[in-house]
């Protein structure tokens, strides 16, 4: 059974500067809660930007490495190695104006057993939350 999270928010950033973070996974272990590790990887097609990223979560670790395909008003992110069965996300943008833009952040995953025992609803758009306000709170810096 599949499990799934969307959320929406309002940065106070243009979306080209919030493509830009989203595609640098070397600077998540800066903001995103619980990350250990981040780095690029190296990928040879066009548009394409992968990452490998290391979340520390119920005294585990967990690496997740994934892909970036940028389109012009989206990001849609798909897991190649980790720990979900599988994982397919997707940001979209909509400029407000200059300085402003919605953003949604869409996924949808399968945990593996252990991890859907604890995986309550509540609990992973708490966590899905916190994820969209770490990326809002380091575009103000």
């Amino acid at each position: 059974m599949s499990n799934s999270f969307e959320g929406s928010e309002i940065f106070e950033a243009p979306t080209e500067k919030i493509l830009l973070l989203i595609n640098n996974f070397e600077s998540y272990k800066e903001f995103l809660p619980g990350c250990l590790e981040s780095s690029r990887l190296s990928d040879s097609e066009e548009g394409n930007v992968k990452g490998r990223l290391v979340f520390s979560l119920l005294n585990k670790t967990y690496a997740f490495e994934s892909q970036n395909k940028t389109f012009d008003d989206e990001i849609v992110i798909t897991q190649s190695k980790g720990p979900f069965l599988n994982f397919d996300a997707r940001w979209s943008f909509e400029s407000i104006h200059a300085n402003q833009t919605r953003v949604k952040f869409e996924t949808k995953f399968t945990l593996p057993f252990v991890l859907k025992m604890v995986a309550t609803q509540s609990l992973i758009d708490k966590v899905g939350k916190k994820f969209i306000n770490a990326f809002a709170k380091q575009l103000s810096k």
